[in-house]
């Protein structure tokens, strides 16, 4: 399991990623992480997604504890979105 994967993994226990209207593809330093809302499934599949969004661990991790704000991190190139930003969007109520 890589270090992304087993980090979204203990951070979405209990979270229910059915409220994403489609599935989403992390991209943290070449790892996959790949969130789809039937099922809640969370794998390190490299399957096609709705939105895809590109990062570093650094950057993947601040959002989650809140310390990098995913709005300031896309606005200074941190993270990309290629896809659907509305689901990017929504992915912010989830982490929560």
């Amino acid at each position: 399991m890589s270090e992304a994967l087993d980090f979204v993994k203990k951070n979405m226990e209990g979270k229910d990623l059915s409220i994403l209207p489609g599935s989403i593809k992390w991209v943290v330093d070449s790892q996959i992480v790949y969130m789809s809302p039937e099922g809640s499934e969370v794998t390190e599949e490299d399957a096609e997604a709705a939105c895809t969004i590109t990062t570093n661990m650094e950057t993947f991790k601040g959002m989650y504890d809140k310390s990098v704000s995913p709005q300031a991190a896309f606005m200074t190139g941190k993270i990309k979105i290629a896809g659907d930003m509305g689901i990017a969007l929504k992915l912010q109520s989830v982490i929560g």
